[in-house]
């Protein structure tokens, strides 16, 4: 919907500005496993982005998400069934992605997140 008003003799367009979650936004939710919700699959963070197998930008928090990928943060490479390299910036990653619950979030993920 695209509303067009004049101002004072200069035409402006209006747009209705409507806040979207970031994973109505296209960011894929992620959930670290917990007690009661085990991982779906296995992650491991490297600080290598050419040794791994897919780059993620995390683009903040999405507590409201409903459906979420549960994953499980391994400590070595070998065990898991993806390597992630987290990006600084959005057009580095393979994959932007949304942190369903922040406060459970392992030290190794604190590790591997970037700092800017």
């Amino acid at each position: 919907m695209r509303l067009f008003s004049i101002c004072a003799g200069v035409v402006t367009l209006c747009m209705p500005v409507v806040p979207m979650a970031l994973w109505a936004q296209g960011a894929v939710p992620i959930q670290f496993e917990t007690l009661t919700t085990p991982g779906e699959f296995t992650i491991y963070f490297t600080d290598l982005q050419y040794s791994a197998d897919q780059v993620w930008f995390v683009s903040g928090s999405c507590e409201s998400a409903t459906e979420v990928a549960v994953v499980s943060v391994q400590d070595y490479a070998y065990s898991a069934d993806l390597t992630v390299f987290l990006a600084r910036y959005a057009f580095e990653a393979d994959q932007v992605v949304c942190v369903s619950n922040p406060g459970q979030a392992p030290q190794t993920f604190w590790d591997a997140y970037p700092q800017k």
